[in-house]
C-alpha cells in the first residue's frame, strides 16, 4: 500500500521513515538545509578554534555534526566523530576521554595512509618513529567488516582488498578463516605499513627519553603514557604535526550524543559532571590546529556555566524560528520527489500545513514525526495525491498523544517519570490557561496542594507564570508546549486512554 501511496504523492520513497541523521547519511547533504551560522562555525573549525554548540533535542545537532564532518574533510581537515562513550567513567575521565580521542584520529589516519602510501614518502626517520608508537598505543583493532567499513569512507581509494592480502602473507591462514571475525590489529599495521624497520633504540620524542626499546606491541613504560594527561596531549599535537606533513591542513573533534549516553539517565547534573573534565580544560580547547565542537544540550548549560568558559571559546545556539521550517522541510521533499513537489503542495488546505507546523515546536526531528503519522493515516486511502485532512487531524493526535515526552523534560534527580502525570493533570483541566482555583475545582483539592502542582509544572517547563493577572486578580499560568495545548482542544484528556 505504501507504495502505491509513494507513486501518488510522487515520492521516490517514504520520506518520513527515518528521524535522524546517521539514518541518512547516504543522502544527508542534499537534504541538510544550512542554518544562518553554519559557514561561520565551519570557518571557526577550519581555523582551529573550538566551539560549543548548544539546542534542544530534535533541533539538529546531529545533522550539523554530520555535515561537518563531511564539508571539514573536503576541505582537508583530519575529522573524527566522538559519539560512543560505552568505556569512560561518569566523572574524572579526562585522561580516558583522551585516550578515546587519539584512538580515533590514530585509527582513521592510519587507514587513509593504507589507502594512500604515496604519503608516506612525506614523513622522515623521526616522524616515521612516532607514527609506529602512535599505532602501539592507540589503533583500533578491527574485524574485516569495521575496516572494509571505515576504508570505503576515507579519500582516494586505491587498492580495495590489500590490507586483507597482507593478512594472508603474513599468516596464511585457511580460506575458511576469513571472515567479520579477523582483527586488523596495530602488527598487521606497522608489518604492511614496513613501519617495523623503524623500531629501533632511537628517541620517539623528548619526553619518551627513558623508553630505550621498541617492540611490535607497546612496553610497560609506554603504556604509561597513556595515563599522563601531558603526555596525551603532546602526542595528539604530534599526530596532529605528522598529518599536516601528508594531506591534512588541522584536526577536529566533533563530540556529540552525550546527553543521550544511555548511563547518564538523562540527568542533567549528570551530563554536567560527565562533561565537565573535558569542557574545563583550557590548554586542550586552546591548542593550535587542533579544534573541537562539543554538541550539548541546551539544559546542561546553566550547570556548566559555573566552571566551563562560555564566554571564551563561545557557544552556537541552535534555535529554528517557525518561518525556518517550510524551507527546511522543501528540500526534503524536493529530494525525495525528484524536484517535482514542495511541502506546501502537500496539504488539502494551508489551515492543515500551519497546525502540522505549529504542533512540531521548531523541532525539525518532531516535523518529521508528526508527518510520518499522518503519512499512516493517508496510506489507508493511497488514491489521494494530497494528505487529506482527515489524515492530518489523525495524525496530529496520535503524535501528540505518543510523543516521548520523558526525553524531553530535563531532570536533576532522574526521578522525571512525574512528568506525564503532570500531562494528565494539565489534560484534565481542559484548561491552556491554569489557575489555582481551576486545580482546586478539577480535582476537588486544598489550595497549598494546586500551587506545589504548579511549581512543579513551572519546574519541568509544562507551564509559565503570565506576568498580567487574572481578571480577578489571580495569578495565571499558561501552557507552554503546542502539543499539549493541540490535545486540551480536541477535548483528550489523558495520554494512554482516549
Amino acid at each position: 500500500m505504501t507504495n502505491n501511496l509513494n507513486d501518488r504523492l510522487g515520492f521516490l520513497k517514504n520520506p518520513f521513515s527515518k528521524f535522524s541523521a546517521e539514518e541518512e547519511i547516504e543522502f544527508h547533504s542534499e537534504i541538510f538545509y544550512e542554518p544562518t551560522f553554519y559557514q561561520t562555525l565551519l570557518d571557526d573549525l577550519k581555523s582551529g578554534t573550538s566551539r560549543f554548540i548548544l539546542g534542544q533535542r530534535g533541533h539538529g545537532k546531529s545533522s550539523i555534526i554530520h555535515k561537518l564532518k563531511t564539508d571539514l574533510e573536503k576541505a582537508q581537515i583530519l575529522t573524527i566523530i566522538i559519539d560512543r562513550f560505552d568505556e569512560i567513567s561518569l566523572t574524572d575521565n579526562k585522561i580516558e576521554v583522551l585516550n578515546l580521542i587519539l584512538q580515533e584520529f590514530v585509527t582513521k589516519y592510519v587507514l587513509f595512509l593504507d589507502k594512500n602510501k604515496v604519503y608516506l614518502k612525506k614523513l622522515n626517520k623521526e616522524d616515521k618513529e612516532g607514527l609506529c608508537l602512535l599505532i602501539k598505543l592507540f589503533f583500533k583493532p578491527l574485524t574485516k567488516t569495521e575496516y572494509e567499513t571505515r576504508f570505503d569512507n576515507i579519500k582516494k581509494i586505491k587498492t580495495k582488498n590489500w590490507l586483507i592480502k597482507t593478512y594472508n602473507k603474513i599468516i596464511k591462514p585457511a580460506n575458511s578463516v576469513i571472515g567479520t571475525g579477523i582483527l586488523i590489529t596495530s602488527k598487521l599495521i606497522t608489518d604492511s605499513l614496513k613501519l617495523n624497520d623503524f623500531e629501533t633504540n632511537n628517541t620517539y620524542t623528548d619526553f619518551l627519553s627513558e623508553i630505550s626499546e621498541v617492540n611490535t606491541l607497546a612496553t610497560s613504560d609506554e603504556e604509561k603514557l597513556k595515563n599522563n594527561k601531558r603526555h596525551l596531549k603532546e602526542l595528539l599535537n604530534k599526530l596532529n604535526s605528522i598529518s599536516k606533513k601528508t594531506y591534512y591542513k588541522s584536526s577536529v573533534v566533533l563530540f556529540d550524543k552525550v546527553d543521550e549516553f544511555q548511563d547518564l539517565n538523562q540527568e542533567i547534573n549528570k551530563i554536567a559532571s560527565f562533561t565537565e573534565d573535558i569542557l574545563t580544560d583550557t590548554e586542550l580547547l586552546l591548542q593550535n590546529d587542533i579544534a573541537i565542537a562539543f554538541s550539548l544540550w541546551s539544559e546542561v548549560k546553566p550547570i556548566l556555566s559555573r566552571k566551563v568558559r562560555f564566554d571564551k571559546f563561545k557557544e552556537i545556539d541552535i534555535s529554528w524560528k517557525k518561518s525556518n521550517m517550510e524551507p527546511l522541510m522543501d528540500k526534503r521533499i524536493l529530494y525525495f520527489s525528484g524536484n517535482t513537489r514542495t511541502f506546501s503542495s502537500l496539504f488539502e488546505n494551508k489551515v492543515d500545513l500551519e497546525d502540522v507546523i505549529t504542533i512540531s515546536n521548531k523541532s525539525p526531528r518532531d516535523l518529521i514525526s508528526c508527518l510520518s503519522d499522518i503519512y499512516d493515516y493517508q496510506a489507508s486511502n493511497e488514491n489521494s495525491s494530497i494528505f487529506e485532512s482527515n489524515s492530518v487531524s489523525k495524525g496530529l493526535i496520535k503524535f501528540a498523544k505518543r510523543y516521548d515526552y520523558l526525553s524531553m523534560y530535563p531532570s536533576r534527580t532522574g526521578k522525571n517519570k512525574d512528568v506525564i502525570s503532570m500531562i494528565n493533570y494539565i489534560l484534565r483541566t481542559h484548561k491552556i490557561n491554569l489557575t489555582i482555583l481551576d486545580l482546586n475545582s478539577t480535582f476537588n483539592q486544598k489550595t497549598r496542594w494546586s500551587q506545589g502542582k504548579l511549581e512543579s509544572m513551572v519546574k519541568y517547563k509544562l507551564v509559565e507564570e503570565d506576568p498580567k493577572l487574572g481578571e480577578s486578580g489571580e495569578k495565571t499560568y499558561n501552557v507552554l508546549d503546542p502539543k499539549l495545548i493541540h490535545l486540551i482542544k480536541r477535548g483528550i484528556t489523558n495520554l494512554q486512554n482516549n
